[in-house]
């Protein structure tokens, strides 16, 4: 039998993942809860999650009332996050814009942070209207779905029904929103809101202003030297990935895989790939590419020559004839991707559209 753990255990315990939900819904109660009105709100059985509870009882993330028996967050999570608020700067600059904005707005005031795939609520001040949006602790959304639209460096779209979100970036891992019902943030209604937001935040529209790349920045962006991720299966069936030199011709990918490299095997046998390729500063430019990869006919190896001299000269700077030259008994595989579908994006948040689920290569290059 096998013994080894699978993918998915690895990147989600379960027992952390029942921890992590049990401390969430406790600090968000802002009560005492018993065993078993807190098993069923995190739907984890009271047996597994009494443990979960004594372990973290003893950590100090969790205290237990010796009169009722009813459990509350413990003083272990103050320690954490201070610690974290400590690391985290934009913190410190929320404290300042959130005052000013519920002032002048009357509205809540929410901090994003960048996690995953997506962003999580970090800070919050809640507004002062009658009617106003009251946040949820561990409040977390996808990177897309909920944005609407991008304008004038200011991203919104729709949090929940009826509640509209107007939100400027204080740097390329946070996001500063101001959250109120639709009829006073959404259009027309929404301008003032929009107006104080971005003068307080100094928003960039270069920056925020998220979406397709066209296809002369395409070709701008992948000319640099950039390393791609290429992800395939392996041959224990689990998905695989590699970082690589590629070389972009404006319609296809082209690799140059070393003499013993496995992946190139693998993608021999199972040729359909995906090819990603970002930068981590802002504009926060990314592209995937899926699509089959074929081994190149190039019996003079004459294309592998090419290009090989460009990826050498591009990413090592070097000169091309004398790195060829030290390789010229080595096999000389040649590999080509001819995406059939490829997604350029620009910019934190991907609102909803046709064209940002899927971009086949023709519409991205305007064919």
């Amino acid at each position: 039998m096998d013994s080894s753990p699978a993918y998915p255990y690895r990147a989600h315990v379960p027992a952390v993942a029942r921890a992590v939900r049990a401390l969430e819904y406790l600090a968000s109660s802002q009560q005492p809860l018993s065993l078993s009105a807190l098993s069923r709100a995190v739907q984890v059985g009271p047996s597994s999650l009494l443990a979960i509870l004594n372990t973290l009882r003893g950590l100090g993330l969790v205290t237990r009332s010796p009169r009722d028996g009813r459990y509350l967050p413990g003083p272990g999570l103050v320690a954490l996050g201070t610690a974290a608020a400590q690391c985290l700067e934009p913190l410190h600059v929320f404290e300042l814009l959130a005052a000013d904005l519920v002032e002048r707005l009357g509205e809540t005031v929410l901090l994003w942070v960048q996690q995953g795939d997506g962003v999580a609520m970090a800070a919050a001040r809640e507004g002062t209207q009658p009617l106003r949006y009251v946040p949820t602790l561990g409040l977390r959304l996808p990177a897309e779905g909920w944005v609407s639209s991008t304008r004038d460096g200011i991203v919104e779209g729709e949090l929940e029904p009826g509640v509209w979100v107007l939100a400027a970036p204080l740097d390329e891992h946070a996001l500063l929103a101001v959250v109120g019902p639709e009829l006073r943030l959404r259009g027309a209604a929404g301008a003032s809101a929009r107006q104080t937001l971005r003068s307080l935040v100094g928003a960039d529209p270069g920056w925020a202003g998220s979406g397709p790349i066209e296809p002369s920045e395409l070709d701008a962006f992948l000319s640099q030297a950039l390393v791609a991720s290429l992800s395939y299966l392996s041959e224990d069936g689990y998905p695989s990935s590699v970082p690589l030199w590629y070389d972009w011709d404006g319609k296809a990918f082209w690799l140059v895989p070393s003499p013993a490299a496995e992946w190139a095997e693998y993608v021999r046998r199972n040729p359909r790939v995906s090819l990603s390729i970002s930068e981590s500063t802002p504009p926060l430019r990314r592209v995937l590419a899926r699509g089959p990869i074929a081994a190149v006919d190039d019996p003079d190896a004459s294309q592998w020559r090419a290009v090989e001299g460009r990826l050498a000269a591009r990413y090592a700077r070097l000169d091309a004839a004398r790195l060829l030259e030290g390789r010229s008994g080595q096999t000389r595989a040649l590999l080509r991707l001819v995406p059939q579908q490829l997604i350029a994006w620009r910019g934190l948040l991907r609102p909803v559209s046709p064209a940002s689920t899927a971009s086949p290569l023709a519409t991205a290059h305007g064919a």
